[in-house]
């Protein structure tokens, strides 16, 4: 057995005191040096190695060729690992095998001797192959994701973006990295209010996300609405690298909300359509009173008129009456068509008394053909609030002709319906309808706004349905109560506006 050289006591420390694994061969591949990192390493005492081949380290591919470098590199000069360095793979004392970033250099002259520094490379391998599956792991989630997801360095441009957004603008990912957001992707008119959206972002860096919304322009020209959701990329000494966006393509659900309001706004029309059918008796009859005055003025004034001596004072009073009793039709024709007309849904700080007030003539026509009393209770310091007057109008109809309806089984004299306005405990703006009827079953009042449950022959069973929609889309409520000693009442509460005067 050929012995190792002699070491210094400063050298074997040094050795021992390295991290790397340090092998020193002789030129037949005899090792002469193996230091407690390669110990470690393979498993082998240095006692077990000293004197022996290195190739007794190495794998069945490598083994047999290892003589074979070392002498090419003796006759040649050539180096196949020398002074280069490469990952190879070793095997430990008890056969396994693991990867090693090996460096050989040579030393001395003739004949040389080669030392070997190893690294184990297992947990690097280890800690690539767990990013690596991170990685793919992430690019799945990104690509599984249906929002859009797009990352935007501090210029602003593309560094990022998933399939979906690559689906909703209808581009390649390769056409996007790289370019800016803003001239690929928002249209022109958007910019300036994106600029500021983002940035407030970078000046502030929120915990939270910055939500907004703001359109895309597809690839096609045609512009997506979407629902953004933004976060600072941040380095770990909080300084700002980037912008991460999520979105959500809201198009077809705007549009489809679109449909359902225009749904709704046709409902509405046609249940103010079929309470107007309700009331036309009423209303032809207080129509039919301004017409009859006209009729019967005119017949005056053609008589004073043909007398030999007319006295044009007095014919003058006549057409005066004429003139109001037309314009007396006249605001009740406006009143009906504003009430019928098929109109977009406008909210305005409202006078609720002066709503009640204009619907007067029309309510109170219809309630004099059923010989109804209809007795006004309206709060003078009412707040204002903020709402469509024709719905709110409409809502008071509805509870007023179910009041009337609920009447009928009572003598005409008894017959009488309240509509009263209030401030509630709370600060809001209250509507009342009393009626002193029969009062609603008990067995009824949990469908009371059911759509299509109606108690009426003809009725749609749509009035209490569509009040309570219009008044909870004032972010109000419309509740139910029995009267004492007998009817009804409904309770219309709708927030007071904050800028309300009284």
């Amino acid at each position: 057995m050929t012995h190792p050289p002699p070491q210094s006591l400063e050298a074997q420390a040094l050795l021992d005191a390295t991290v790397d694994a340090v092998i020193l061969i002789d030129h037949k591949g005899i090792m002469q040096v193996f230091n407690h990192a390669a110990v470690r390493m393979f498993g082998y005492s240095a006692e077990e190695t000293l004197g022996r081949n290195v190739s007794m380290l190495m794998t069945e591919r490598d083994r047999d060729q290892h003589d074979a470098y070392i002498s090419r590199y003796l006759r040649t000069g050539v180096a196949h690992i020398i002074g280069i360095g490469r990952e190879v793979q070793a095997r430990r004392k008890n056969g396994s095998v693991f990867s090693a970033f090996l460096s050989v250099g040579r030393i001395g002259a003739d004949p040389p001797r080669f030392v070997g520094f190893l690294q184990d490379m297992t947990l690097r391998h280890q800690a690539l192959q767990a990013a690596q599956r991170e990685r793919e792991r992430a690019n799945r989630y990104l690509e599984a994701a249906q929002t859009m997801l797009v990352g935007l360095d501090l210029d602003l441009r593309v560094t990022m973006i998933n399939r979906k957004g690559c689906e909703v603008l209808g581009r390649n990912e390769a056409s996007l990295l790289g370019t800016s957001w803003y001239e690929s992707a928002i249209p022109a008119d958007q910019r300036a209010e994106l600029a500021v959206q983002f940035g407030t972002l970078l000046e502030h860096h929120p915990r939270g996300p910055r939500h907004f919304e703001c359109p895309v322009l597809t690839r096609n020209g045609a512009v997506r609405q979407v629902a953004w959701r933004c976060v600072v990329i941040e380095e770990p000494q909080g300084i700002a690298s980037g912008i991460l966006c999520s979105g959500d393509d809201v198009t077809d659900g705007r549009r489809a909300e679109q449909d359902v309001r225009e749904a709704r706004e046709r409902v509405m029309h046609v249940s103010r359509l079929a309470t107007m059918g309700e009331m036309a008796s009423g209303i032809s009859h207080e129509l039919n009173q301004p017409l009859a005055a006209i009729t019967t003025y005119a017949q005056a004034g053609a008589r004073l008129l043909d007398a030999a001596d007319p006295d044009l004072g007095e014919a003058r009073d006549v057409y005066h009456q004429i003139a109001a009793q037309a314009l007396r039709a006249g605001e009740i024709i406006r009143r009906l068509r504003s009430l019928v007309r098929n109109r977009t849904s406008t909210r305005e700080l409202t006078d609720l008394n002066a709503v009640i007030r204009e619907l007067e003539p029309l309510a109170r026509a219809d309630a004099r053909a059923s010989d109804v009393r209809v007795l006004l209770e309206l709060d003078p310091k009412l707040p204002r609030a903020q709402l469509d007057p024709i719905q709110m109008q409409q809502v008071v109809l509805n509870l007023l002709r179910n009041g009337i309806d609920a009447v009928q089984t009572l003598s005409p004299g008894q017959r009488e319906v309240r509509i009263r306005t209030c401030t509630g405990p709370n600060g809001e703006v209250q509507i009342l309808v009393l009626d002193n009827g029969a009062g609603i079953p008990e067995e009824l009042r949990d469908q009371l706004f059911t759509p299509f449950m109606t108690t009426k022959p003809h009725g749609t069973g749509l009035g209490l349905a569509i009040s309570r929609s219009i008044v909870e889309a004032h972010r109000g409520r419309l509740d139910f109560e029995p009267n004492q000693p007998r009817g009804a009442i409904f309770t219309v509460t709708l927030p007071a506006s904050s800028a309300s005067g009284t």
